[in-house]
């Protein structure tokens, strides 16, 4: 497998993204890119604008470093939890990001460069796309996906129960908590947070 992990300052890398000369323009393109995908498909892009910078440390809040080897993240989108998944983690950890909108992909690999493996599938995928990579198993999952149809619902439950009966850690969002514990029926989910500071205001919820 080729070396998409080579180690270095992950600090001085979100510094450098961020005090970019051209980091207004960037910003603007990517929450038009955002925009052009809620527009093209709101099932799948849930929210017309990226999770605020509170969310994204509320979300990660609580959780030991040293012990989270390898992080997926389904759903990233733009990369808003990334940035923050990349500043906290360890040099050597595998973030392994799975999205299924194209586009999305293609600006993650571009804004992180070998500190990220960008997959294009389908999060249902998630525990084959691990063995693909010859990665055991999953410490820490981040998800950032929309209600979907039943089926695939079901599908990308069954892969994280797999992985959360391992011990990892299962860390996602929702806007409406009773329609989320109505789709999340069966799972030990527990509150994390609720984040006031995002629009709209959202609620996080883990299980480990």
């Amino acid at each position: 497998m080729p070396d998409h992990f080579a180690e270095g300052s992950t600090t001085a890398l979100v510094s450098t993204i961020a005090e970019s000369p051209s980091a207004t323009h960037t910003i603007w393109k990517e929450r038009s890119l955002f925009l052009f995908n809620f527009l093209k498909n709101p099932l799948r892009n849930a929210s017309i604008i990226p999770s605020s910078k509170e969310a994204s440390r509320e979300i990660l809040s609580g959780l030991d470093w040293d012990k989270i080897n390898t992080v997926v993240e389904l759903g990233p989108g733009n990369g808003t939890f990334t940035s923050e998944i990349i500043a906290r983690s360890n040099p050597g950890t595998k973030i392994v990001l799975i999205e299924l909108e194209e586009s999305y992909v293609n600006l993650l690999q571009n804004k992180f460069g070998n500190r990220i493996i960008a997959i294009h599938d389908g999060a249902d995928r998630m525990n084959e796309i691990l063995k693909e990579l010859n990665l055991s198993h999953a410490d820490l999952i981040v998800s950032s996906l929309p209600f979907l149809q039943k089926e695939i619902s079901q599908k990308i439950f069954t892969a994280i129960q797999q992985q959360t009966n391992r011990g990892a850690i299962y860390r996602f969002f929702t806007y409406m908590p009773p329609v989320m514990k109505w789709f999340y029926q069966g799972m030990p989910l527990h509150k994390v947070k609720f984040v006031m500071k995002n629009i709209p205001p959202m609620w996080i919820y883990g299980i480990n």
